[in-house]
């Protein structure tokens, strides 16, 4: 499906002409359906090296466990709150009209989801996700942590891998206590935070909040007031990008 095929099919069947593609667009989400082509792979995942390295990982992240650190698995989402204004005007005898305002608002968050007490640890970055946001949310979550040693488990985003924050983990460094421990490339469903992202997406992606603090506090909410199970053993399966909430 396109956006001229879906159009041509609500002209012919309901004589009624949407203003933007998005409308359309909306529509075929309603169905169930995805204007997305679907990703079964990625070009770039290599799966022999994947499964090399997760096993490092899993060796790694059960050795420490077992020596009583705290193990954290962190990534970083972003949500958007779409905003819906809708003015019909009904001229009898003649075509409906229907015109559509968006807005969109985004906000992005760190989280750290706990391996011991699987609870996640939530915090809201202001701006974009970069290296300066990273080091604020790690300082953050290493002095509200009472384990002396921890260890975080990150994806291999570049800002992940940037100087300005592989030096603070040194010893007498702002991080020292924290010990990074990085995922394969490509390799997101890999990480136990990203199903618990796709979790909080799923609960509120159908319900339409009138503001964006209503929209991330409800996505904010649903993590707090829960434990997740996952862990490097225990994933579900890959699911599909939810497509209204990003």
């Amino acid at each position: 499906w396109d956006v001229p095929a879906i159009r041509d099919v609500v002209k012919i069947l309901f004589d009624v002409e949407h203003q933007s593609d998005s409308s359309y667009q909306l529509l075929l989400r309603f169905c169930g359906l995805s204007l997305e082509l679907p990703d079964p792979f990625d070009k770039h995942r290599n799966e022999k090296a994947i499964t090399r390295r997760m096993t490092e990982v899993k060796t790694q992240v059960k050795a420490l466990l077992d020596a009583g650190w705290e193990v954290y698995t962190a990534d970083e989402v972003r949500l958007e709150h779409e905003a819906e204004t809708r003015r019909m005007w009904l001229p009898k005898g003649q075509r409906t009209k229907l015109s559509v305002d968006r807005q969109k608002t985004s906000q992005s968050f760190f989280g750290a989801l706990s391996l011991t007490s699987k609870k996640v640890k939530l915090y809201p970055i202001e701006g974009n996700q970069n290296t300066e946001q990273t080091i604020l949310a790690l300082e953050r979550l290493q002095r509200e942590t009472e384990t002396e040693k921890i260890a975080v488990v990150l994806d291999n985003a570049r800002f992940h891998h940037a100087k300005a924050l592989t030096g603070l983990y040194e010893p007498g460094q702002l991080l020292e206590r924290i010990t990074p421990i990085h995922l394969p490339p490509y390799a997101p469903d890999h990480n136990p935070v990203e199903h618990v992202w796709n979790a909080a997406k799923n609960n509120i992606a159908n319900i339409q909040h009138e503001t964006p603090e209503e929209t991330f506090g409800a996505f904010a909410s649903y993590i707090a007031s829960r434990t997740f199970d996952y862990d490097f053993e225990h994933l579900p399966l890959r699911e599909t990008r939810n497509d209204f909430v990003s």
